[in-house]
């Protein structure tokens, strides 16, 4: 990315001008009467030329073999899909099997946005449709953490109430939590770096993902040990209960820039892992299994709690000059 700086004149009293850089100009084919897009996003304001939007990103997998690891072209796909393509096209030598259609397809259903094109026996299309100016990076953002708020929620009451209904759920829906990380990641990329706000959305993204997988965990623990233990969970849902609010108190601060209690927030780790500490003393819950990976896992949703008001607090003082402690 280049950045250059540029003065404002004023004319006329009230029309604010700015030159264009000249190089910019030229690749854009800007001439007199040309026309521009501008966009104002979070307090900047982002010039693009009229061609920008007409530019097709288009990137290509061409399988050789036979795709022994789904996993990899998960992940080849999703990369394609942050890097922006608006089309990507996967190509096989010969006739496409069943399976990997079925992954490909799989993959559409995962992301935000992404539709099949255009079938052949040996090509699948896929094309970018959403315009992400009808979802802005803030609005996935704040959706993201809502559906780790109710995660959260959901394995107290799944743990409290033995539900495996409910806690069932919570691992769907890590799919819609791994759907917003990526979306920003690719926003973020599209615009590039150079914008504050952007960046500490990405990086409160990627510890929103990282709680929810703790959630799954949680999940996945006690739908397997619910039958089996019958006393202590009353603390262990207090304990995650503590963190929980502790998740609320800090995502709140980061959106409402509230600094005053940032500090109380990020000073609670000591007491997470001394509430930890306790609770693996308990002898109530004769599992020792699941007891140490439920500790384990509600803790790391703890400390990633003061690593969002640690966050909160440099984004605060990101935008200040001075302030008083």
């Amino acid at each position: 990315m280049v950045t250059v700086t540029r003065k404002v004149q004023q004319t006329g009293g009230s029309t604010f001008i700015v030159s264009l850089p000249t190089k910019w100009a030229k690749e854009n084919g800007l001439k007199r009467g040309s026309e521009l897009v501008l966009e104002e996003e979070d307090g900047n304001l982002i010039i693009r030329g009229k061609s920008f939007e007409h530019r097709e990103i288009v990137k290509t997998i061409n399988i050789e073999d036979e795709v022994k690891d789904g996993n990899l072209l998960q992940r080849t796909m999703t990369s394609f899909y942050i890097s922006n393509f608006k089309t990507l096209i996967i190509r096989t030598k010969g006739h496409m099997k069943p399976d990997l259609r079925e992954e490909i397809r799989r993959f559409s259903k995962v992301v935000m946005g992404v539709e099949i094109f255009e079938e052949s026996a040996n090509t699948i299309v896929l094309q970018n449709v959403l315009d992400s100016s009808t979802f802005p990076l803030n609005n996935s953002v704040r959706r993201m953490s809502l559906n780790v708020e109710t995660m959260l929620a959901d394995v107290i009451e799944g743990i409290r109430k033995k539900d495996q209904e409910l806690l069932e759920s919570i691992e769907k829906r890590d799919d819609d939590v791994d759907r917003y990380q990526w979306y920003i990641y690719r926003e973020v990329i599209k615009e590039g770096g150079s914008d504050t706000n952007r960046t500490f959305s990405l990086i409160l993204s990627r510890i929103l993902e990282r709680i929810a997988d703790h959630a799954v965990n949680l999940s996945k623990i006690w739908k397997v040990a619910a039958a089996n233990v019958e006393d202590g969970i009353e603390g262990i849902t207090r304990f995650l209960g503590t963190v929980q609010a502790m998740y609320m108190d800090a995502i709140t601060a980061f959106y409402s820039r509230t600094y005053a209690n940032l500090n109380s927030i990020i000073n609670r780790k000591d007491e997470v892992l001394k509430l930890r500490s306790d609770l693996l003393m308990d002898r109530s819950i004769k599992d020792i299994y699941t007891k140490a990976a439920t500790l384990e896992e509600i803790s790391r949703i703890g400390l990633y709690a003061t690593d969002i008001a640690e966050l909160a607090m440099d984004l605060i003082l990101s935008e200040q000059d001075s302030i008083k402690i």
